[in-house]
């Protein structure tokens, strides 16, 4: 990978790239940033520079680059290294125009059967992965952090683009944090199933499940159940959540649906929700907000 040197000078002249104030990043600023007529990209400057975390996250990206040929062109891949007066700070991605998927599904004056595309599209990704791991050299690679906020949408060709990919899994990295699995969250109730990560590697923000099949289809289908409920479903009680789950059988979900979202906290492998998201319909969606449910809820469904 090429490493691109700034002097403070410059890198004090650019200018952070506007974002919602909704999407709020823990790890890092994204500074727009033109290295040339041919290169219109970002900055994506870290928070944490030290030497473990960096070192992880710089193994990642050279994987990323040295399989990108076997990876889905979805993937917004980092590529080239940055400092500034010599000094580490980041890396740059190319620059992607495009919404926020989690702003996307919360929006009013988006059409639902547009969201549903777009979450099938996440689907699709998730097969191509899995066919890559089947049918080439690489393994082990898998999303990890797979949340709405870590993927973009072309508003004008509808193509969806994987972002923030120096947090995935691949070829035996250091796993890293994710969204949705997380200690005291639904997961916990079925540990069996997913892999707990118990290393403890150079003071490293270690990851609290070590991504696999099961834990991005585990993300994905929360993703979908977020988009239902209205709110993070990740966050309720177990019990609350069968609750929620005969509740949506009572409105009507698919069976299909319903079978997979309860196969989440079982011992029963994951499935891909992709191909049964065309069996959502708007009622569906209306009666599953939370805000309906809890209503409904008090009257005894």
């Amino acid at each position: 990978m090429k490493t691109i040197n700034l002097s403070k000078k410059r890198f004090n002249s650019l200018k952070p790239l506007h974002n919602n104030n909704k999407v709020i990043s823990t790890e890092s600023i994204i500074y727009n940033y033109r290295y040339n007529k041919d290169y219109d990209g970002i900055i994506k400057k870290l928070y944490r520079i030290d030497a473990g975390v960096f070192g992880n996250k710089l193994y990642t990206i050279e994987m990323l680059n040295y399989y990108k040929r076997l990876l889905p062109n979805s993937f917004v891949i980092p590529d080239n290294i940055v400092t500034v007066s010599n000094e580490l700070i980041g890396f740059t991605m190319p620059k992607i125009t495009g919404d926020n998927l989690g702003l996307i599904l919360k929006s009013d004056n988006i059409d639902y059967k547009d969201k549903i595309y777009y979450l099938k599209e996440i689907g699709n990704i998730l097969d191509k992965l899995d066919n890559i791991r089947k049918y080439t050299e690489l393994k082990d690679i898998f999303i990890g952090d797979l949340q709405e906020y870590n993927f973009l949408v072309n508003p004008y060709s509808k193509d969806l683009y994987v972002v923030d990919l120096d947090s995935c899994k691949i070829n035996n990295n250091i796993p890293s944090p994710s969204k949705y699995l997380t200690k005291n969250n639904l997961i916990t109730n079925s540990l069996h199933k997913y892999k707990v990560n118990n290393i403890n590697n150079f003071n490293y923000i270690n990851a609290y499940i070590i991504p696999d099949s099961n834990s991005d289809l585990y993300c994905y289908n929360i993703m979908v159940l977020n988009y239902l409920y209205g709110a993070n479903i990740n966050n309720i009680s177990l019990l609350e959540y069968y609750n929620y789950l005969n509740y949506l059988e009572y409105i009507g979900l698919d069976k299909e649906l319903l079978t997979i979202f309860n196969n989440l906290i079982t011992s029963e492998n994951n499935y891909n929700i992709a191909p049964y998201l065309d069996t959502i319909t708007k009622e569906n969606i209306i009666r599953s907000n939370n805000k309906v449910y809890r209503k409904v809820k008090i009257n005894n469904f």
